[in-house]
């Protein structure tokens, strides 16, 4: 598959944009679409909190850091998609909760 993350290719062949063009990259209609639906939620309500920059940070740092760490624990699976960088936006939600309860 294009683009998607293999970690042999990351490390032996230099191929160091997989690991961002991985959260672009969907398993179908349906991942696309629930991914899409949590964004559109999710980061809607951090970007009204924070500004659009650093919601952008948030999402890519940690979509990027989500492939770092599937590449590291899973090396034997291919994986695409956006869930690492709507996970790091769900804990932005949250730290935005606990530190404002």
């Amino acid at each position: 598959m294009i683009g998607d993350l293999s970690p042999y290719l990351i490390v032996q062949e230099s191929e160091i944009w997989r690991l961002v063009s991985t959260m672009v990259l969907h398993a179908g209609l349906i991942h696309y679409l629930l991914n899409m639906f949590a964004l559109w939620y999710v980061g809607k309500a951090i970007e009204q909190i924070h500004g659009f920059f650093p919601s952008l940070v948030i999402f890519v740092v940690s979509a990027v850091g989500g492939t770092i760490l599937s590449a590291i624990f899973l090396p034997e699976y291919i994986t695409v998609g956006a869930s690492g960088g709507i996970f790091g936006l769900i804990g932005a939600c949250i730290s935005d909760i606990v530190l404002n309860w």
